[in-house]
């Protein structure tokens, strides 16, 4: 009797280890599932879904916030939308249906697993508008560095750009200008011991025809500044950095890092560092103590920068020889009269 059990016991144990694999493990079930499947044994699951149910979405984005945009009915008179990045407001077509894009901002278009097209959608009215739209395009990685403005371009049409400050300072000025409205690419430097990786940032100078001053964006970080409720300049932003007395506002709340392909030419991946950079507006802060200190803006051959300490002057000086040297007041009469 004991060598039946002995026979037996095992045959049973070695039975009921696959009946229970099967009703407990979900990786072990599926795999049998498969395998029962590739021999003809069971059929293939039917599925009462397809690609034919994902309906198009479309929604706005403004700084903060998104708008799910619902369709009219189709209208005869609406056009189909332009293979440009900033178009006008109206009634625009989009896979057989009518979508009224009245709002100034960005507005995305998107067929699930089949296609992804934004557009721009600028009047004049609000100058932020346009450059909320540019920060919800534009996230922070070195992916698309080598791209040019027309490769760049033609990218916006349907994905996100990837680039750093440098990048994205260039192309957002290229689009201003064939919108008419006045820009100017402006840097800062540190003052601390250089590293090999974050010593300056570029940005952006704006001329606001309402406010008639230059207004400075950092699309790099999503933002712009203000004191007291008005808008800041680079100069102005040098010395509310110094003093910790300034506003940030948010123009976008999108991915802000690539972080899958944000690496450097050995390999290096920034994205521990970056993140501890954008990860709030503290630590934003606290990097902008490191590299606003000293105002640059080029013109033709020289890169103009000012401070009102000798030592600094000295320090900026022997960086490059285009760098030159301008007093406050000399500074702000060439970059910064009534006329901008």
């Amino acid at each position: 009797m004991n060598k039946y059990l002995i026979i037996i016991f095992p045959i049973i144990f070695s039975l009921f280890i696959p009946i229970y694999l099967v009703e407990t493990d979900y990786k072990f079930r599926a795999e049998v599932r498969e395998l029962l499947i590739d021999f003809g044994l069971k059929e293939p699951p039917t599925r009462p879904y397809s690609e034919s149910d994902n309906f198009p979405i479309v929604y706005h984005a403004l700084n903060t916030k998104i708008k799910t945009i619902i369709p009219d009915e189709l209208n005869s008179n609406s056009k189909n939308i332009p293979k440009k990045l900033v178009i006008p407001s109206g009634e625009y077509t989009y896979n057989g249906n009518t979508y009224n894009l009245v709002d100034e901002g960005l507005y995305r278009f998107i067929i699930p697993l089949e296609k992804n097209e934004q557009r721009i959608v600028f009047d004049g009215k609000n100058l932020n508008s346009l450059m909320s739209a540019v920060a919800w395009i534009y996230s922070h990685g070195n992916s698309d560095n080598s791209k040019n403005f027309e490769e760049l371009y033609f990218k916006s049409l349907n994905s996100k750009i990837f680039g750093t400050c440098g990048t994205i300072s260039i192309w957002i000025q290229e689009i201003l200008e064939s919108n008419n409205i006045k820009s100017r690419i402006v840097q800062t430097l540190t003052l601390d011991d250089w590293n090999t990786y974050d010593n300056g940032h570029t940005m952006i100078e704006v001329y606001h025809n309402d406010f008639q001053k230059w207004i400075l964006y950092d699309l790099d970080s999503n933002v712009y500044f203000s004191k007291n409720g008005t808008p800041l300049s680079l100069i102005e932003f040098i010395d509310a950095v110094k003093n910790d007395n300034y506003e940030i506002h948010i123009l976008a709340n999108d991915t802000a890092l690539d972080v899958s392909n944000f690496v450097a030419k050995n390999n290096y991946e920034y994205a521990f560092y970056a993140e501890s950079v954008f990860a709030n507006e503290n630590t934003l802060k606290i990097w902008y103590k490191r590299v606003i200190q000293v105002p640059m803006i080029s013109e033709n051959e020289f890169s103009y920068f000012t401070t009102n300490n000798i030592e600094e002057r000295k320090q900026m000086e022997s960086y490059a020889s285009h760098h030159k040297f301008l007093s406050v007041d000399e500074f702000q009469s060439k970059f910064y009269s009534n006329l901008g």
